[in-house]
C-alpha cells in the first residue's frame, strides 16, 4: 500500500458513517460532485454453513459490484448469544472518478497524487473486504441455539439500509432462512415443518419486527441449505420460498430471487 493510502487512515475517523476506505477527496481538500450510486449490502446469518460454490459465488458478486461510485457493506447477524450478534464487519465506498472537466480544474501535481490514490484506493478495498468476507462466512457455525432472522432483518434495514444515501440499494442476503427465535420457529421436533404463511404473520406482526428495505432489490442465497449429503425435499422448499416471498412483499423491498440454495444467474448491476 501506497504512503498517501497509509497518511488518509487517519481521515476515516472523521467519518460520520463508518467508512473502511478512506477518502482521496477528503485527504487531498478536492470538492466530492457526484454522490454514491449504489450500495451493496452483503448480510450473513452466522447459523448458516455454505459451501466453496456459494462462497465463491458471493466473492465474485462483490468483486464485480466493486466499481467507482458504489460502496459495498458486509454485515454478519445471528441470535445474540455465544458472542455472535449483529456487526458490521466491512464498508467501503469507491469513489467517483473526476470527470474529464473537472481533471482540467485542479493542478497538474495535485492530479497526480489524486490519480495515485485513486487507484490505491481500489486496491485497498478489494484486499479489505476480501479478507473480511471470508472471516465471516468461515465463522459461521451450526452450534448456535437460535437464528433471529427476523428481528436482525427489521434491524438492519431500519438502521443501514434505510439509512443509506446511494441511489440504488442492493441485498444479498446468505442465509438457510430457517427462523428459529422467540418470534417463531420453522422446526418442530428437530425437522423444518409446514409453514402457515398465514398463522406466522400474525405472529410476526404482534412481534412487531417488520422490516422496510426501502427500495432494495434482494437476492437470497442458500435458502434450505443442508450439510454435506443432506436432502431437502422440494415442497419443503416451496413452503419456505412461499413464505419468505411473502414476507418481502410487506417489507418496502423488490424480491429478485430466491436460491435454494443456488443462486442461478448473477446480480443484476
Amino acid at each position: 500500500m501506497n504512503k498517501l493510502l497509509l497518511t488518509l487512515l487517519t481521515f476515516s475517523t472523521l467519518l460520520l458513517a463508518q467508512n473502511d476506505v478512506p477518502s482521496c477527496y477528503d485527504a487531498l481538500k478536492i470538492e466530492k460532485k457526484a454522490p454514491l450510486e449504489r450500495e451493496l449490502f452483503i448480510l450473513i446469518d452466522q447459523t448458516t454453513i455454505i459451501d466453496k460454490k456459494m462462497m465463491k459465488y458471493t466473492y465474485q458478486n462483490m468483486l464485480h459490484f466493486m466499481k467507482n461510485g458504489n460502496k459495498v457493506t458486509i454485515a454478519s447477524f445471528s441470535s445474540n448469544s455465544g458472542g455472535k450478534y449483529t456487526d458490521v464487519v466491512y464498508s467501503g465506498e469507491l469513489e467517483h472518478l473526476m470527470s474529464k472537466k473537472e481533471s482540467y480544474e485542479v493542478s497538474k501535481k495535485l492530479l497526480r497524487k489524486y490519480n495515485a490514490c485513486m487507484k490505491g484506493q481500489h486496491k485497498f478495498a478489494k484486499k479489505k473486504a476480501k479478507k473480511a468476507l471470508i472471516g465471516v462466512l468461515k465463522g459461521a457455525s451450526k452450534q448456535m441455539p437460535h437464528s433471529d432472522i427476523i428481528k436482525s432483518l427489521t434491524n438492519i434495514s431500519k438502521d443501514m439500509i434505510k439509512e443509506s444515501k446511494a441511489k440504488e440499494k442492493i441485498v444479498l442476503l446468505v442465509s438457510d432462512m430457517l427462523e428459529h427465535s422467540s418470534i417463531t420457529s420453522f422446526y418442530r421436533q428437530g425437522r423444518i415443518k409446514h409453514i402457515d404463511v398465514k398463522k406466522e404473520f400474525d405472529k410476526i406482526n404482534r412481534s412487531q419486527y417488520v422490516a422496510d428495505f426501502d427500495g432494495a432489490k434482494i437476492y437470497v442465497i442458500g435458502a434450505g441449505v443442508l450439510p454435506k449429503n443432506g436432502y431437502r425435499d422440494a415442497k419443503t422448499l416451496k413452503n419456505l420460498t412461499d413464505f419468505w416471498e411473502h414476507y418481502f412483499q410487506g417489507t418496502n423491498g423488490e424480491l429478485k430471487e430466491i436460491g435454494t440454495p443456488m443462486l442461478l444467474k448473477d446480480i443484476e448491476l
